[in-house]
């Protein structure tokens, strides 16, 4: 799908329509290729996808979904002690809320939800269908029998000034649902949003329902996440960088640069010097023309024609060129270099003081664990030997979490990403808080000279725990 079309749509909007080449050669390696099952196959040369086909998708997942729920129900049943009710009816023990009735209470007990403000709204609904009762399922079914919903709503406090518009039907809902205790809806904004433990203490201090014992257990939320813990991903980018003989020994590679991002200093780099002297002439004389500013000097209303006899423009347009890059490092593909895709994760090492990174990527599975560790020196990428006497602590994984502290800051979150050129931690704080900038992320962390970097373990529930003593895994 491209901008919510389908393949045969993006494709015939070229030269050629449903007659055109690139529909004819995507169809065929769709129906050549047996790795993909017929179904799949059938759902690639889908030529519309309108409301119909949509609905069914929808129709589709909700199936899965209410299988899922009904299959956890029992689960939840069978495998948890659960106190039964007064009459020893076990079949009422675990209450099945929709969100039809998570999203009333919701309202009814004035509680805002907004999805992306933080990823704490999910604790928002876990507090509302734990408050939920039998006696609550059962009176909603009863309004809505009596067609009594909408006059309900008219109860429910405005969203942004808290008004109470109609009374009459706030006091007759509150009848049926009343809070679950006193002051619960302060009190679950506060566990929300609050991450100052003191804080908080003092705040449920002062609604006078809790002693000094259940003060001492009130913690602050910390979402969980799942640590990505997969072997699997690309091997390496689409894109295959030329390497002539000359360039192989010392990892160069050749690279296509469009004339709209080029540098004066990249004009040094410019393959064939001798042979196209006359074009890169003239491509020289047209940045520093405009400054050293490529976006002014190859704008789109500014074409640029390869020189031709007497150095007019009357070649052919030209929109890139080629550019040696003296070192990239990847997989060899048919005679040049692709860049790694997926990294699976970072072995971490210590030695003398200072922590060294050693990236694991998907194409290590074929060619073994890698022995060396990235280091950024210079604006280059170096990269030093682990051997015997580097001590491993702990393999990272995406979402696993880690606490760096460095001579003036500390920073704790989940881990996001490695950059292979400089090896710096990118993290997410623990619930990626848009309101916190760049949608939670704390990037370009160097680890090296860190005073420490710890990892830990976080339970369903948030608890944080210090990660156990590791060794270096394979990648079977």
């Amino acid at each position: 799908m491209d901008h919510n079309r389908t393949a045969f749509e993006y494709l015939t909007s070229f030269t050629g329509g449903e007659d055109g080449e690139r529909w004819r050669n995507f169809a065929a390696w769709v129906n050549q290729n047996k790795a993909y099952r017929m179904a799949k196959r059938n759902r690639l040369l889908r030529k519309n996808y309108g409301e119909e086909e949509a609905k069914g998708f929808k129709d589709r997942n909700l199936n899965d979904t209410r299988y899922i729920c009904r299959f956890f129900k029992n689960y939840v049943e069978k495998n948890l002690q659960l106190a039964t009710r007064g009459d020893g009816d076990i079949n009422k023990r675990c209450v099945v809320v929709n969100g039809q009735l998570t999203a009333f209470l919701r309202a009814r007990w004035g509680l805002l939800k907004i999805r992306e403000e933080s990823d704490r709204h999910h604790a928002l609904d876990a507090a509302v269908v734990a408050a939920c009762s039998h006696g609550m399922v059962k009176a909603l079914a009863d309004y809505a029998r009596n067609k009594e919903i909408e006059f309900l709503k008219e109860g429910f406090p405005d969203p942004e000034t808290g008004e109470i518009l109609n009374p009459d039907a706030f006091d007759r809902s509150r009848h049926h649902f009343p809070e679950p205790w006193s002051h619960f809806r302060h009190e679950l904004e506060a566990r929300l949003k609050t991450d100052d433990l003191a804080a908080l203490r003092e705040d449920m201090a002062r609604l006078g329902s809790y002693n000094n014992d259940d003060l001492q257990q009130v913690r602050t939320l910390f979402v969980s996440r799942a640590p990505q813990r997969r072997n699997g991903g690309a091997v390496h980018k689409d894109t295959i960088y030329a390497q002539p003989e000359g360039l192989r020994e010392d990892g160069g590679v050749v690279q296509k640069v469009p004339l709209t991002s080029l540098t004066l200093k990249d004009l040094d780099q410019l393959a064939d010097p001798h042979r196209n002297a006359k074009l890169y002439a003239a491509i020289r004389a047209r940045l520093e023309a405009h400054g050293g500013k490529a976006d002014k000097a190859f704008g789109p209303d500014k074409p640029f024609f390869k020189p031709g006899k007497d150095d007019q423009p009357t070649g052919p347009v030209v929109r890139t060129v080629k550019l040696f890059i003296d070192k990239l490092s990847g997989i060899p593909i048919r005679g040049g270099v692709a860049k790694n895709d997926s990294m699976i994760r970072v072995d971490v090492f210590t030695k003398a003081g200072k922590f060294h990174l050693v990236p694991v990527y998907v194409h290590h599975r074929v060619t073994g664990l890698p022995n060396r560790a990235v280091v950024a020196y210079k604006d280059e990428v170096e990269w030093t030997l682990i051997d015997e006497s580097f001590a491993f602590l702990f393999s990272i994984y995406p979402n696993d979490l880690i606490r760096i502290s460095l001579k003036k800051e500390t920073h704790t979150g989940y881990f996001a990403s490695c950059h292979r050129g400089t090896g710096a931690f990118n993290i997410w704080v623990h619930d990626r808080a848009v309101a916190r900038g760049k949608g939670g992320a704390i990037e370009s962390i160097g680890v090296k000279t860190a005073l420490s970097v710890e990892k830990f373990n976080v339970d369903l529930l948030g608890y944080v725990y210090p990660a156990p003593p590791e060794t270096r895994r394979g990648l079977a």
